[in-house]
């Protein structure tokens, strides 16, 4: 093999290599960026998934709610995450018995809630008109009611 073949294989080795160490650079920063916390948030809300029914705590006030879902009306009474447009929120979540997982499609949010652990994110709402609702549901198979485990963020 000659030495002109034997420097190409060296240069393409570390081609891939340099390569392979920017998208590991970048990555490492961009996940970074992405789990981290804002420096201000507006309001704490602490989100517990219960077979079959999320309960929403505001530690602000004290005050914790259940939302019940009804399948037949597309609507969910007790409670909601209550939130004001244009505000950061940390939602701390967690279960008190299966693994459930906190989806909010409309915001692109989507975390799990595990007994014995809090998962906490931060996510600014949109600055929409007050009564904008988005569905909240369970997206880890949970048991028989799995279905049924929905609420809503209501915005105010």
């Amino acid at each position: 093999m000659g030495s002109s073949t034997r420097r190409l294989e060296y240069a393409w080795t570390l081609a891939v290599v340099a390569l392979l160490a920017a998208v590991l650079f970048y990555s490492t920063l961009l996940l970074y960026k992405v789990d981290a916390k804002p420096s201000h948030v507006d309001e704490y809300v602490d989100v517990v998934g219960h077979q079959w029914f999320w309960e929403f705590c505001y530690p602000a006030n004290g005050t914790c709610t259940n939302a019940t879902y009804n399948p037949a009306t597309n609507t969910a009474t007790g409670g909601a995450l209550w939130v004001h447009p244009g505000t950061t929120v940390q939602v701390n979540v967690t279960a008190t018995d299966v693994v459930h997982s906190f989806n909010i499609p409309g915001l692109g949010v989507r975390i799990d809630a595990i007994p014995g652990r809090i998962n906490s994110f931060a996510f600014t709402v949109p600055s929409v008109a007050a009564g904008t609702t988005y569905l909240v549901q369970c997206t880890e198979f949970c048991g028989t009611y799995h279905g049924i485990m929905r609420a809503f963020v209501v915005v105010t």
